[in-house]
């Protein structure tokens, strides 16, 4: 009975050390690995101690190898909780327990170690067989063994319960994982305990040690990557969302998930796998020795699916064919996504038309497969759009936009390409022998009444560029268009406007203006003009500043062709606050020269309202220049006073109670209004001849003139009239009582240097 525990225990020891090798060669790529490999070299030092302990013959060494045997148990059972914590997903080792097992681990080895010299915790007992070998056996155990006991059986207890709530909590293709190590860990502890409680000679449990062991290695490196990945795969391969047709080489269909079937089962004329495969083979699958992808769709719950099926054949490591399979993906949501992306980067989000970039795509591409057909590009434009929003708001100004794109699609049809540009700009590409303009102006008016107001009506402006030069940019094509629509953008009778090559050169002369602006102003290209001003008596005491542009290449440009240009650019403020400051300047100069009482008439944009802080600015000139601001006389024309004639007539308020002379500039070239006389405190009213010579009715127009000027006397106002050309003109002015004449009479604007040398202080010949 001895040899044979002695024969299992060397067993044991051989089938632990072949695992033990067989981790370290093959398995080192397993997370596990190192863990069992330290389980089983303890449980190789178990098993091989404890043949040495029973066999050596002399008793002082059996009771050493004995304790070394009982050290490398605690050992084992140490790896052993450790490596079930790793088993089940625990990657910090012990955790918690790991101070006070390896506290306790150490207490009870230090025991051990003492007690081959003390025989504090067991003693061995001598025995023979009835060959007369001589064997041992731990005896008399003391309450300290009984502590070696306790911790061993309090970490198997441990490992046990642990895997017993695994089993428990995991589903069932998971319950053998854990079961087969539980149940060995039952066998093992029920032996220990008959050993303790039935008083064996030996401890039976170590020969289990090499099944534990055994146990261990197989489930945990073998079962693992192998019996149980397959059956994971096969129940990933199952629920998996693309199907899958596994056939064999007979032909034969040896497997297909779930979603194969409802692939199959999707299209009517379809019944079974079986049929699915012999359409493939007829009309998909050409060469049966290579890869072949395909795409088709098909009515999925009254819903168009789109699949991509993959045909492979399968291998093995000798490149035997086992046989092919087929993949089915199900790229409907990818497919619709895709088109969504797509319609998204070519589509306005808000009107559903093309946008931009994809309208200028699209109209080249139909341009080049179309070399014989003419065509046009028409942009709108709504003008005032913005005021649509200021007041009737976002919302209502969205709906007018959809209302547009809806018009500008029903107008274009399938013939035409159409875009929204940004904002309020649509563009259509139309060819030239469907183009109407009536059918175009009919279309676009039915937006006029959309915002519900009768006192608003919204009207859309068109610009029409013919299309002759197919080597142009789309964007430049409709840059043309909308230079078109800039010669009506201030109309509310024209709607139609097309394309010229002079509006071209017209936009270009426009840029260099703004473009050499900034040049002009810091190199005193812009210098002020001085136009006399004549008194009824013919005494001259000043004049009008007028702005001249000395170009270092084109000469001297009339102010016709760039102030217009200023004014919508709003360069003309920085222009104004320059000629102000010449002014200041010369007023100083005529100071310094005598001339105290002479003064200057500089000009006020409307623009200068909003983009500059007039008063300020004025007074802070003439606190530089330390001039009387009375010299300094303000010309602001009507329409820029009604613009917004609560704060304007306030900052005129002011102006004149600093002492400045303010002159309400051509009065009857706008609509002058009486009313505004009567809310108007001015120093001098400054009539256009125009008045006179615009009209087919001279005479009722002298009437009004004559009554203007007298009105003007009893409001307390002098009366200026520019544009005086003609000696009749000053003669009856002079009658009704003008004040001062203005015009080509007496003097064109001149440089500062002659005004000075021929009209300053002088007195100027009436008749």
């Amino acid at each position: 009975m001895i040899w044979l525990m002695i024969s299992l225990l060397l067993s044991g020891t051989v089938v632990l050390t072949v695992c033990c090798v067989y981790c370290i060669v093959k398995l080192k790529s397993n997370p596990l690995e190192k863990y069992v490999r330290r389980l089983l070299s303890c449980a190789v030092g178990v098993t091989l101690f404890n043949v040495s302990a029973i066999m050596i013959p002399v008793s002082k060494m059996s009771l050493i190898v004995f304790a070394i045997y009982n050290i490398f148990e605690t050992l084992t059972i140490m790896s052993l909780l450790s490596f079930t914590r790793h088993y089940i997903g625990k990657t910090n080792g012990l955790g918690v327990l790991r101070l006070p097992v390896f506290i306790a681990a150490g207490i009870d080895a230090a025991i051990l170690l003492i007690n081959p010299f003390v025989n504090i915790v067991f003693k061995v007992e001598r025995l023979s067989d009835d060959f007369g070998n001589v064997f041992f056996r731990t005896c008399d155990y003391s309450m300290l063994y009984t502590y070696h006991t306790a911790l061993v059986m309090f970490m198997t207890v441990i490992v046990m319960t642990i895997l017993l709530h695994k089993m428990i909590i995991s589903p069932r293709a998971y319950v053998i994982k854990y079961s087969s190590l539980f149940i060995s860990m039952c066998v093992l502890a029920s032996l220990s305990f008959l050993h303790l409680y039935m008083d064996f000679k030996f401890d039976y449990s170590i020969a289990l040690y090499a099944l534990e062991g055994f146990m261990i290695f197989y489930f945990s490196l073998v079962y693992v990557p192998r019996g149980l990945m397959d059956r994971l795969m096969f129940f990933t391969v199952a629920n998996m969302k693309d199907g899958i047709i596994c056939v064999d080489i007979d032909g034969n269909i040896v497997y297909a998930n779930t979603a194969a079937v409802e692939f199959c089962a999707a299209d009517d004329s379809i019944k079974t796998l079986e049929e699915q495969l012999k359409v493939w083979k007829c009309n998909d699958i050409k060469d049966t020795n290579s890869i072949h992808i395909w795409e088709m769709t098909r009515r999925n719950r009254k819903e168009t699916h789109y699949y991509t099926i993959e045909y492979r054949r399968i291998y093995d490591s000798i490149m035997k064919s086992l046989g092919y399979f087929f993949l089915i993906h199900d790229k409907t949501e990818e497919f619709l996504k895709y088109e969504n992306e797509k319609y998204r980067a070519t589509h306005d989000k808000l009107t559903g038309l093309y946008n931009k970039e994809y309208f200028y795509e699209v109209v080249e591409t139909m341009m080049k497969e179309n070399k014989d057909e003419e065509y046009n590009i028409i942009v709108t434009d709504v003008k005032n759009f913005k005021i649509v929003n200021d007041i009737f708001g976002v919302d209502e100004g969205d709906e007018l936009l959809k209302k547009i794109a809806d018009i500008t699609r029903k107008l274009g049809g399938s013939y035409c390409v159409y875009a929204r540009l940004t904002g309020d700009r649509f563009a259509l590409c139309m060819p030239r022998s469907r183009y109407s303009e009536e059918a175009l102006l009919a279309c676009y008016s039915k937006a006029d009444s959309f915002v519900e107001n009768s006192s608003f009506k919204t009207h859309i402006h068109i610009g029409v560029y013919r299309v002759t030069d197919r080597n142009l940019r789309v964007s430049v094509m409709c840059d043309h268009a909308m230079l078109a629509i800039r010669t009506i953008k201030d109309s509310f009778r024209s709607r139609v406007a097309y394309y010229k090559t002079e509006l071209r050169e017209s936009f270009i002369g426009d840029h260099r203006i703004i473009s050499e602006f900034e040049t002009a102003i810091k190199n005193g290209h812009f210098r002020p003009y001085i136009q006399p001003q004549i008194a009824s008596n013919g005494c001259i005491r000043g004049g009008e500043v007028l702005v001249r542009w000395f170009h270092p290449v084109d000469g001297m440009i009339s102010p016709n062709s760039f102030i217009k240009i200023l004014e919508q650019t709003g360069l003309i403020s920085r222009l104004d606050r320059y000629m102000w400051e010449h002014a200041c300047a010369q007023l100083k100069k005529w100071d310094e020269m005598g001339y105290k009482k002479s003064y200057l008439s500089v000009n006020i944009s409307q623009k200068d309202f909003y983009l500059l802080d007039v008063y300020n600015v004025i007074i802070s000139l003439i606190y530089k220049y330390n001039i009387d601001p009375s010299r300094l006389h303000l010309e602001v024309t009507e329409s820029a006073i009604m613009d917004d004639p609560t704060n304007h007539l306030q900052l005129i308020a002011r102006l004149r109670k600093r002492g400045f002379i303010v002159e309400i500039d051509d009065f009857g070239s706008g609509y002058s209004s009486l009313n505004m006389l009567k809310d108007l405190d001015a120093d001098v009213l400054k009539i256009d001849m125009g008045f006179l010579q615009k009209t087919t009715n001279p005479a009722k127009s002298t009437i009004i003139l004559k009554m203007i000027i007298a009105l003007a006397k009893s409001l307390n106002m002098q009366v200026i009239t520019e544009g005086v050309e003609k000696l009749d003109q000053v003669e009856f002015l002079s009658r009704f009582g003008c004040d001062i004449f203005q015009g080509f009479y007496f003097a064109k604007p001149v440089a500062v240097e002659d005004f000075e040398k021929l009209y300053l202080n002088k007195r100027f010949r009436m008749k």
